[in-house]
């Protein structure tokens, strides 16, 4: 497998729709752009926050050339394979390491039940289909499986994954697994309200959604975390706390949407099953993001 670096700030962004629901590949350009403009030190399309799971195979597939095009090597791509079984996992991996895409983000299986040792037939599997590297993708929230740190650790030995994205609130899990899996083995927050906690447990970055808006405020607390100045790294993750209590609102990610339409790159509206958000959220989304704007932390995009 190719190298694969997973440090620093790797956002899950919104996938820019047009009114029809398909790929607004204009606005996509410009949501990649700002970000890397943003200092990222790569991308995540087609994740949750994309709602990869509600869009068609091509839809993805085109979603992540696009993304490919535009990143034109200078960060590293790792789409999401959020496919429910192998054989959609199977069929995604395989498009997906055909469009370009550096890595790929992985989730366990979440329709068929399995035990530890199935996990580990089920990406074992997996691995064969593509040379990529993986990231696994750990979720229990969504995917109802707890994933051990042992187990854990046996991908990572075994090579079948790189690092995860620990989307895991157990902070408890976490120090488990940053004990057990080897040196080199990447551990990536996926809590955005947690980024500090995890970067103490041994995070070496994040795959945050609010990190798609300000890539550069969250690598400045990262930066104060590993330097030990845990209390101000702290103090700076809490001045987040309001816009983070808003993006994740109701129905996720309507809201991510509404903050970046706010300041001026539209991404279009979520896909069924989501709906719109109620004007009580929606205000709770323009007055955290206005408060960003007022400060400096945030900058409005120019409309071309």
């Amino acid at each position: 497998m190719s190298q694969l670096q997973l440090r620093g700030l790797i956002p899950a962004f919104p996938t820019p729709l047009t009114a029809d629901g398909e790929i607004d590949d204009r606005g996509l350009e410009r949501i990649v752009e700002y970000q890397i403009a943003g200092g990222v030190s790569g991308l995540v399309p087609l994740g949750g926050t994309g709602e990869a799971t509600a869009l068609t195979h091509a839809q993805r597939v085109k979603a992540l050339e696009v993304t490919v095009a535009v990143a034109a090597g200078r960060v590293p791509v790792i789409a999401g394979v959020l496919d429910a079984g192998f054989g959609g996992a199977c069929d995604s991996a395989r498009a997906y390491e055909k469009a370009g895409a550096d890595g790929l983000m992985v989730i366990p299986p979440f329709y068929t039940r399995t035990d530890q040792s199935g996990l580990l037939r089920y990406f074992r599997a997996l691995r064969k289909e593509v040379s990529v590297p993986f990231v696994l993708y750990d979720n229990p929230y969504r995917t109802h499986t707890v994933i051990a740190p042992e187990t854990i650790a046996c991908m990572a030995e075994e090579g079948l994954a790189v690092g995860m994205k620990a989307s895991n609130t157990d902070l408890y899990h976490l120090d488990h697994v940053s004990k057990l899996v080897p040196d080199g083995f990447a551990i990536l927050s996926g809590q955005d309200t947690l980024f500090v906690q995890q970067v103490i447990l041994g995070a070496s970055g994040g795959v945050l959604t609010s990190a798609a808006l300000i890539p550069g405020y969250w690598a400045n607390v990262q930066s104060l975390a590993e330097q030990g100045r845990v209390a101000e790294a702290l103090g700076a993750q809490g001045l987040l706390n309001p816009l983070m209590d808003a993006l994740f609102a109701e129905e996720f990610p309507t809201a991510v949407r509404a903050a970046f339409e706010r300041i001026g790159l539209s991404t279009g509206t979520a896909l069924p099953p989501v709906g719109a958000l109620s004007e009580a959220a929606l205000g709770r989304v323009h007055a955290a993001v206005d408060a960003l704007l007022d400060s400096g932390v945030l900058k409005e995009v120019p409309k071309h």
